[in-house]
C-alpha cells in the first residue's frame, strides 16, 4: 500500500512539474518524462509524436498559465492513468486554449521512473 501511495504522489508531482515546465518553456522536462515513442492527441485532433510535441514548446504556443484541477490517478502495476482538467495558453497575444480542457496521460514505469507513453487533450464544450 505504501508503494501505491508513493506512486500516486510521484505522478501528481510530475503533472505539476510538467505544467510548470510548459509555462517556463522548459523542454528538457518534457524530453525526460516522455517515452521516445510517446504520442499526444491535441485538442484539434492532430496526433503528434515526442519530437513534434517538443517543437510546440519553441513555437508560437505560449502557456501563460497552466492551472491543474481535479487530478485523478489510477494505478495498474507499472501503468498509471492520470486524468485532470484546466489549461490556459496563448498563441502570441491571442488566447488559444482560453477555456477548460481535460486530459488523460498514460504513464509507464521504466527502470523505476514514471514516463508518459500517451496523452490526449480534449476541450470541454461550453454550455
Amino acid at each position: 500500500m505504501r508503494d501505491r501511495s508513493q506512486d500516486e504522489q510521484a505522478l501528481m508531482k510530475i503533472q505539476h512539474e510538467w505544467a510548470e515546465a510548459r509555462v517556463k518553456g522548459d523542454s528538457s522536462y518534457t524530453r525526460r518524462i516522455e517515452t521516445d515513442d510517446c504520442t499526444i492527441v491535441w485538442p484539434d485532433g492532430r496526433i503528434v509524436n515526442k519530437r513534434a510535441d517538443l517543437e510546440t514548446m519553441t513555437g508560437d504556443i505560449v502557456f501563460s498559465e497552466f492551472k491543474i484541477q481535479n487530478l485523478r490517478i489510477r494505478l495498474y502495476g507499472d501503468t498509471g492513468i492520470v486524468i485532470g482538467e484546466g489549461i490556459k495558453a496563448n498563441e502570441g497575444k491571442q488566447v488559444l486554449l482560453g477555456r477548460k480542457f481535460v486530459w488523460t496521460d498514460t504513464f509507464v514505469k521504466e527502470s523505476g521512473q514514471w514516463k508518459v507513453a500517451a496523452s490526449q487533450i480534449t476541450p470541454v464544450m461550453e454550455k
